[in-house]
């Protein structure tokens, strides 16, 4: 008799989706050569956000040498609570992906892509330095073969306490023989050959290509880089500039019926992890325009949900999707939708003078803007074109973002009838990539949503369409 194998079903943990190359380029969206930018990116949006809830005019500093890329930021300091969250594999810890709002990205495994980043680039030396709150944490993150688990090491020490976060991803300086595309990115160091160096100038151009789109798309940042020591350096042009911050409550109009739903859910299922179980008023209180006791009563009375938790509205492990269209419905009945301005306008002055500073020809720079609400969704698009003369390099420059962040790549890769794109309709106005001009487009958008986790192609919703820019 033939002998027969009984397979055993084994389990493999989702730890490793963080701890090689291949599952890396997954989770950011990026392929190695590009893990520069996700970290510059990333952790600049981070900062960004950090300053902004604690109203601090944000000054970020980005250095990169042989050995790492650091990115410092003045803000409030990164939370203790906020690094432990991040040094638990098992989980996906996010204050961003459940919500609908104009925020700066909403991966929701940011960090964690970075605390693993180190190792997969050098699991002999990598690491994560975080200084912050007077402590300095030298964070190694590997990968058990065996179990394939994430082993955490994280030696702290006491450090001058200074405000703000410092983030580092540190890599030795002698390990530039293990990709075909090397790390350092420094054209003076890695192994010589027509591709990587290649690769090392265009990284360069890359990397001071986010830091100029970060300070064009926010007037009160001061933003500078340090590029092997060669300086590169941005002041805010308005450091009284305002726009939707990442703490303000998010507006009823925003949300669809599902929107809402995942909210809910990710509220109960925190509540109880926690042993609590909060009202459906101190949920709706937490909506813009919604804070006020006799609007929440109204709301509630016209759902007819009066003193009940939230966790009704998803007894016997699904939603009670009626309940939840009637209180969408109420709230969305007793608020105003939000005007397109309160979102943030960067502004023709602030555009106008950056472009001037990027070599623009001043009585050749055109700027539009086009603000409108539909169905409850504001937006705010603002387009701006300038000429940088008939002696500068034959080479257009692109900036393009949404929510006040600098895109890896162009975003707006698909609209229109034809689908051309947004390098397609530059050509057709005989804006090509040869010629000597700058182009920036900016999207504010409360729903802005991503095609991967790259963030490199805009979804946008608008009531029950979707169209992918």
């Amino acid at each position: 008799m033939a002998q027969v194998l009984e397979r055993t079903t084994f389990q493999t943990s989702r730890e490793m989706d963080f701890f090689s190359e291949k599952e890396l380029t997954t989770q950011t969206g990026h392929g190695i050569q590009e893990w520069p930018l996700v970290v510059i990116k990333e952790l600049t949006d981070n900062a960004l956000d950090a300053c902004e809830q604690a109203d601090v005019t944000p000054v970020i500093h980005i250095a990169c040498d042989a050995g790492g890329i650091t990115v410092q930021d003045n803000g409030p300091g990164l939370p203790e609570a906020t690094l432990a969250g991040a040094l638990d594999f098992t989980v996906r810890a996010s204050n961003r992906e459940a919500y609908v709002a104009p925020d700066r990205g909403a991966q929701g495994n940011a960090l964690m892509t970075i605390l693993s980043m180190p190792f997969v680039v050098d699991p002999g030396d990598g690491c994560l330095v975080v200084e912050t709150g007077g402590v300095r944490h030298r964070i190694i993150c590997r990968a058990d073969p065996i179990t394939q688990r994430a082993i955490v090491e994280d030696e702290t020490e006491s450090i001058p306490e200074v405000p703000g976060t410092v983030i580092r991803v540190q890599w030795s300086e002698n390990h530039n023989d293990k990709h075909e595309i090397v790390w350092p990115f420094d054209d003076m160091t890695v192994v010589p050959g027509p591709k990587t160096l290649w690769w090392a100038r265009e990284i360069k151009l890359r990397v001071l290509a986010m830091v100029r789109g970060y300070a064009l798309f926010n007037p009160h940042l001061t933003i500078s880089l340090d590029w092997f020591g060669e300086q590169t350096h941005f002041d805010a042009t308005n450091t009284a500039w305002k726009k939707w911050k990442p703490n303000q409550p998010t507006s009823p109009h925003w949300y669809g019926q599902s929107h809402l739903e995942r909210l809910i859910a990710a509220y109960v299922t925190h509540d109880r992890d926690h042993g609590t179980d909060r009202t459906i008023a101190e949920f709706v209180s937490e909506f813009d325009g919604l804070s006020g006791s006799r609007k929440r009563k109204s709301v509630l009375d016209e759902a007819g949900l009066q003193r009940t938790c939230l966790s009704f509205l998803t007894e016997g492990g699904t939603f009670n999707q009626e309940a939840i269209a009637k209180l969408l419905q109420a709230m969305q009945a007793h608020t105003k939708p939000v005007k397109p301005s309160r979102l943030g306008v960067i502004g023709k002055d602030h555009i106008s003078e950056r472009l001037k500073e990027l070599g623009g020809d001043p009585e050749q720079i055109t700027y539009d803007k086009t603000a409108r609400e539909e169905e409850g969704l504001p937006y705010v698009l603002e387009v701006a074109f300038a000429w940088l003369g008939d002696d500068a390099p034959d080479q257009r420059q692109v900036f393009a973002g949404a929510n006040w962040s600098a895109a890896i790549n162009n975003p707006f890769r698909s609209f229109g009838r034809a689908g051309q794109g947004l390098e397609g309709l530059l050509s057709d106005q005989f804006a090509d990539a040869e010629q000597p001009v700058l182009f920036l487009v900016h999207l504010a958008h409360p729903r802005v949503e991503y095609a991967d986790r790259g963030k490199s192609a805009i979804v946008l919703k608008s009531g029950n369409k979707e169209v992918q820019a």
